[in-house]
């Protein structure tokens, strides 16, 4: 049986914390960015599972060579989260999670795939983990 696996992306203070909750809960995770830099600072955090793609290329966007479980998607820029939605729903079906602080983009996120927008002005949503 294929292996499942959550994957984080936006690399911040909130989906620290949301990682160190995969983490309590011994859930397999990944943690995807479009930034080499950002990939050995996660690294250098001992998250050894981490995932580059370049946002901007949908050739590069190859799918993982496991079944995606879900996937939460921490706003930082709403570019780059528009980005990871596409990239990620054309990985998976299963549900898409974005974090965001703010209300507007509610409507352009569901329109590119992700299946739930959740509001967070602390982006505290280990909430989320708690049927898992």
């Amino acid at each position: 049986m294929e292996e499942e696996q959550i994957i984080v992306a936006g690399f911040n203070e909130a989906s620290q914390s949301f990682i160190r909750a995969l983490q309590f809960r011994r859930l397999k995770f990944v943690v995807l960015t479009n930034s080499k830099q950002e990939a050995n600072r996660i690294r250098k955090q001992g998250i050894a599972d981490v995932i580059f793609i370049n946002s901007n290329d949908r050739n590069s966007w190859v799918h993982p060579a496991f079944r995606v479980r879900e996937v939460f998607i921490f706003e930082s820029s709403f570019a780059l989260s528009c980005r990871f939605v596409q990239c990620c729903r054309s990985w998976t079906s299963e549900p898409i999670y974005v974090i965001t602080q703010q209300w507007n983009p509610r409507a352009i996120y569901k329109g590119l795939g992700a299946s739930h927008i959740v509001f967070s002005q602390t982006g505290e949503v280990s909430f989320l983990l708690n049927n898992k």
